[in-house]
Formats: C-alpha cells, sequence, structure tokens
C-alpha cells in the first residue's frame, strides 16, 4: 500500500508541473508559477525517499556476502589483486583462519544475488577466481553457507570468464530470489547498489548506495598498450552499464536495482583512472544474454558464443563522412558460417537481426551474445564496381563457436563425458589452425567439429585420432555440433560395437576410421 501511495505522490507533482508547462504556449508570456512551498517540497522528498527505502527492502534479502578462502593457504597470507591494493591501503582487517568463526574477516571478497528459492547464486567471476583452488562461503540474513554445488560439496557450479559470470549452490531452502527488471533501462534513470563494501556485509545487512545511471553500452577499461589483446571478455565490446553510485571495493558480484526493487544489472569492477581518484561504476546488464548464460551455468556447463569466422574492420574516415555506418568485412575464412552464408571481403554489415551495427566492436558484440548454432540476419551493403548505391542484401547465417582467449580459465562442474577417450567441441573453439587457414582444405562441405583431445591408450588413440582432426559424421550420419556427436556415438546400440567416423586430417585428407568399443 506504501508504494501505491509513494507513486501516486509523484505522479500528483508531475502532473501538476507538466500542467504548468502547458499552460506556457509558444508566442504566450509566460506564466508566473509561485514557488513550491515548504510542504509541497517535503512530500517530494518523502516521496522519493519512501521509494527508495521500499525498493531496497524488496531486494536486499536476496543480496549476499561471499569469501573465497584460497585450498592449503591461511586466508592471512592471501592478497587479492582485484580487490585489495596493499602499497595503497594497507591491510585495515583483522584476520581470522576459520570462515566459521564468528570474528574471520575475509581478505578475498564479493557479494552475490539469490537467484532461486534453494540456493543458487550469481556473482561475477572475477570473484571467484579459480574454484579448482578455492573455496567459497556466503552470508546472508545473518547465516553462513558453504558454497557447493548440487551433489558435490565445497565445488563452484561453473564460472565462465568470458561473460564475466559465475553461479554456486549452499544448502538453503526458502531464499527469497529476487526478481529481475523485464522494463527497458534508460540514462539518467535512478538506481541503488547492494552489496558487501569492504566485506561488511557478512552479519546479512547489504549496504546501499544510490545514484543514476550515466550510461549504457560502456565498454570496460583495458590496458591501453594491449590494444585487442586486450578485450578478453564481451564486455569490451560495449555491454556494460555504467553508473554513478559508489561501488567500494568487494561490490563485485552485487545488485543494481531500480525503483521497484527488480535487479537491472550486476555490479562489477571499478574503471580507476591514472591521474584521477574517482572511478567510474559499472554493472553487467541483466539483459536476455545474461539470463541465457546464467541458465547455462546453473546446469554445471559453460555457456557458448557466436561465431561468424570473418575478420571485421571500421570504415574508412571518408565512408562515416558520407554517412554509412557498419563493419567493413576484411577476411572471410573458408568453410567457416560467414562464406556458408554468402559474405564477401569489401561487404559492409550494417545490421544483426533488429539491432543497428556501427563499428566492428558493435558486430562482435552483437554475434557474441548470441548461442552457437543461432541462425541470425546479417544485413549488409555491397559495393559494386560502376554502381554508386551499394546493393542491399539480406543474408541468414548459423554462428559457430567463438574461441576465447581469457585470463583465466572456465570451469564447470558437468564437463562433457569423454567417449572412448575423447573430446569433441566446434571446431573454431579448439583450434587456431582451423580458424586461420579454413575448415577441411579442398572439401566444399564445411567442417563444424574438431577433436579437443585424446587420451593415450584409449579406442580413439588406437583408431588413431588425435587433438585437431576435423569431424564430419557418425555412422554416415553428417555432424552439425557437438550434441548430434554424443547422442550419436552414445546411442545404447553402438555400445558394444566398433563405430565409424569420418574425420579430416588438417592436411584437409578425408578417411573413415573406426573406434573399437
Amino acid at each position: 500500500m506504501r508504494r501505491v501511495q509513494t507513486l501516486a505522490i509523484c505522479t500528483i507533482c508531475c502532473v501538476g508541473s507538466l500542467t504548468a508547462l502547458a499552460q506556457n504556449q509558444p508566442g504566450q508570456t509566460p506564466v508566473q508559477q509561485s514557488a513550491p512551498t515548504s510542504d509541497q517540497a517535503l512530500a517530494v522528498v518523502a516521496a522519493i525517499e519512501s521509494a527508495t527505502v521500499s525498493a531496497i527492502e524488496r531486494a536486499e534479502h536476496s543480496v549476499v556476502a561471499i569469501a573465497r578462502v584460497g585450498r592449503g593457504r591461511a586466508p592471512a597470507t592471501q592478497l587479492d589483486q582485484l580487490h585489495v591494493d596493499p602499497f595503497r591501503l594497507g591491510n585495515p582487517f583483522p584476520l581470522q583462519d576459520r570462515p566459521d568463526n564468528p570474528d574471520f574477516i575475509p581478505t578475498l571478497f564479493g557479494s552475490g544475488i539469490v537467484i532461486s528459492q534453494d540456493g543458487f547464486i550469481v556473482t561475477c567471476g572475477h570473484v571467484l577466481d579459480d574454484p579448482r583452488e578455492n573455496d567459497y562461503y556466503v552470508w546472508l540474513d545473518k547465516q553462513s553457507y558453504a558454497a557447493r554445488v548440487v551433489g558435490m560439496p565445497a565445488v563452484v557450479l561453473a564460472s565462465d570468464p568470458f561473460s564475466d559470470l559465475a553461479v554456486l549452490k549452499v544448502d538453503a531452502s526458502n531464499l527469497q530470489p529476487a526478481a529481475f527488471s523485464q522494463q527497458e533501462l534508460r540514462k539518467g534513470q535512478f538506481v541503488i547498489a547492494l552489496g558487501n563494501p569492504q566485506a561488511i556485509a557478512r552479519d546479512g545487512q547489504a549496504s546501499a548506495s544510490w545514484g543514476i545511471v550515466s550510461n549504457l553500452k560502456r565498454v570496460a577499461p583495458t590496458d591501453p598498450v594491449a590494444g585487442d589483446s586486450g578485450k578478453v571478455t564481451i564486455h569490451h565490446f560495449g555491454t556494460l552499464i555504467q553508473t554513478d553510485a559508489k561501488l567500494n571495493l568487494g561490490m563485485s558480484g552485487g545488485a543494481l536495482i531500480d525503483m521497484r526493487g527488480e535487479v537491472v544489472g550486476l555490479t562489477t569492477a571499478l574503471a580507476a583512472t591514472a591521474g584521477y581518484e574517482q572511478s567510474a561504476g559499472f554493472a553487467i546488464a541483466t539483459d536476455a544474454m545474461f539470463l541465457r548464460v546464467i541458465e547455462t551455468l546453473k546446469e554445471g556447463k559453460l555457456p557458448e558464443f557466436g561465431f561468424l569466422g570473418i575478420q571485421p574492420d571500421d570504415l574508412r574516415t571518408h565512408e562515416t563522412s558520407r554517412g554509412l555506418r557498419g563493419a567493413r568485412v576484411s577476411v572471410v575464412i573458408p568453410g567457416l558460417p560467414g562464406e556458408q552464408a554468402g559474405l564477401r571481403t569489401d561487404d559492409v554489415i550494417y545490421q544483426v537481426d533488429d539491432t543497428p551495427v556501427s563499428d566492428r566492436s558493435d558486430l562482435f558484440r552483437e554475434l557474441s551474445q548470441a548461442a552457437a548454432g543461432t541462425q541470425v540476419n546479417l544485413f549488409v551493403h555491397r559495393f559494386r564496381p560502376g554502381r554508386n548505391a551499394p546493393d542491399e542484401l539480406h543474408l541468414p547465417a548459423t554462428l559457430s563457436k567463438k574461441p576465447l582467449n581469457t585470463r583465466w580459465p572456465g570451469y564447470a562442474l558437468n564437463a562433457p563425458t569423454k567417449w572412448r577417450g575423447m573430446l569433441v567441441d566446434y571446431a573454431t573453439a579448439i583450434s587456431s589452425e582451423w580458424t586461420r587457414n579454413g575448415l577441411g582444405g579442398a572439401r566444399r562441405t564445411p567442417v563444424k567439429l574438431a577433436i579437443l583431445s585424446v587420451d593415450p591408450d584409449t579406442p580413439a588413440w588406437s583408431s588413431g585420432l588425435r587433438p585437431g582432426y576435423g569431424l564430419v559424421s557418425v555412422q554416415g550420419t553428417e555432424l552439425q555440433n557437438p550434441d548430434d556427436f554424443y547422442r550419436l556415438a552414445g546411442d545404447r546400440a553402438l555400445a558394444a560395437l566398433p563405430v565409424e567416423l569420418t574425420i579430416i586430417r588438417p592436411n584437409g585428407r578425408s578417411e573413415t576410421v573406426e573406434v573399437a568399443p
């Protein structure tokens, strides 16, 4: 009821202001408006205050504090380069070795958001770092939980470095999951950040800060010296929400909420710039890609990101000065989805599905946000000699899987099971040799899959299969994605029988091999 009253007060105030403005028509003498009385001003302030309190009350019980504790190392000896700079901040925390000690104060810490009643929590991947080397503890409403995966104690469910998202699980029930906004976020909108600054939210009380949405589709900061090689996450291509809400150390993984108390972003690292003490705050937008990724992570699997198989460049200055927008195709790699869709060198991609593309970063972002195997619609300008206007083309393309170059490895509890000693994935994701030279050599049928690894002394190894070989079919059935391979090769009817595979060697030669059971 209080929230309804708050909105009613705000509406009355806004309507009054708009009515006054409407009385001032063009060409007329402005109507002199009297200054608001102190009671009216206080009513506006009270309405904003009440809406803020209500939003926090709705969301705060879904925000948790997270501690990261290295296995085999005392917490007092650890230092997190992501959160603590000992040369600037010193070490202000009295350290305890046991996370179950009420006085324990971690040196490695962050925030998270509850996304299900039964204990699933989403946070930033960099908060967890490498789950193979750390344990995690979660505090919520004055309770401490050891983070775990379903069925396996003290392990993270999955962590993806490209999206910088991770999901972990605690033994709990009847938690309050956060509500995610379905509204379009706009610049200037009021937002509130909730999290675990300086590791003080272990009492179950998330701390809040207030601000606005400063901008949208911001680029994550990179080392200027690194150039494109420093763009190791999708956020380096312009996906982030920028906010002026104060984000202290430990707020990574927390909630950025709107005035309805609904989550619009997952707060992430600060972007400190040399020479400036105040840094900009950023959050990962809780958009369709975010929701797709966390659903995959909840299953203990790593998400896949789309790959077209071209090298794009920004347009030349004289082209942009004429109003042309888009990303120029400078290289089309043979056998990959771009070539299969009909792209040619010097084509200009100016739209992907319903989203305009202004430069190559826009193109990378829109393609990467889609899952591997997704069909996207490319809108293309193709220039022909002797013609003033370009041809307008609409080219459907089915994406492959993006190869990733990230600072830390992805982690997934439910990684694919080896089949007779080998692992299979999209060819574009596992071998730079394939993507540089094209798939399949002189073959006109593209090679979509390749062998990721082969264990020695296994049936696959004994059959002559090696990492990097292309994989075309199983028992004569052509493969489109890794799921096809594991479904066909893992058929129970074939469990005791040799299985026939058609492979492509790196030199482009095709052959058929039998893999014994």
